[in-house]
């Protein structure tokens, strides 16, 4: 799936399954205008701006307006830093959206611990966010997961919460996953991302 428009309808279909589970619509979930952050995939924008912008509209809808949202673009430090931060300005650009690039060995904040103690460190820009969205690539294949809560871990992560992040795992208000043949689904995160690991095997 690569036009726009079928991307922005994929999504939209997604978020609009929610409302069938339990306190599932975005209404049930965003009941304020909390600062939003959606951590998105550091991917392709024939992908990424329709998707974003639509989950964005969606939020407006419910009464989070575009100032209380950001992008964090999630990388694993093999990527190019200053390319990660040129794609963020992009993004500000296309969706009018605050927009930063996650440095794998800047600022981090202390969101929890993992069972044996060790700090799920998160990047700064998410310390004062009052809700999360991950945004992107989301699938289980050949007995692992790609993308999905690893957009966290090693996305917007330090070193040491990727070492722990098989144990824990942020509180993710929505996940909305797609693979690769373009199927899009939308959950809360745990949820989405507890389904993967079914369908992966490693449950």
């Amino acid at each position: 799936m690569s036009d726009a428009a079928g991307v922005a309808r994929a999504v939209r279909a997604a978020l609009g399954c929610l409302a069938r589970e339990p306190e599932g619509a975005l209404a049930a979930r965003f009941t304020a205008p909390l600062v939003t952050a959606i951590v998105a995939e550091d991917t392709d924008d024939e992908w990424l701006v329709p998707a974003l912008d639509e989950v964005s509209r969606a939020l407006e809808r419910v009464g989070v307006p575009r100032g209380r949202q950001f992008v964090l673009l999630g990388q694993d430090g093999g990527a190019n830093a200053s390319r990660v931060r040129a794609h963020a300005a992009r993004l500000r650009d296309a969706l009018s959206l605050a927009a930063f690039a996650h440095d794998p060995a800047g600022v981090v904040y202390t969101a929890g611990r993992a069972a044996d103690g060790t700090p799920i460190e998160l990047d700064d820009e998410l310390r004062e966010a009052e809700a999360m969205i991950c945004i992107g690539r989301g699938f289980a294949a050949a007995g692992r997961v790609l993308g999905g809560p690893y957009l966290l871990a090693p996305g917007v992560a330090s070193g040491r919460t990727r070492r722990a992040f098989e144990q824990a795992l942020a509180p993710v208000d929505l996940a909305v996953c797609h693979d690769d043949r373009g199927h899009v689904v939308a959950g809360r995160g745990r949820e989405r991302f507890a389904a993967l690991a079914r369908e992966a095997g490693l449950d």
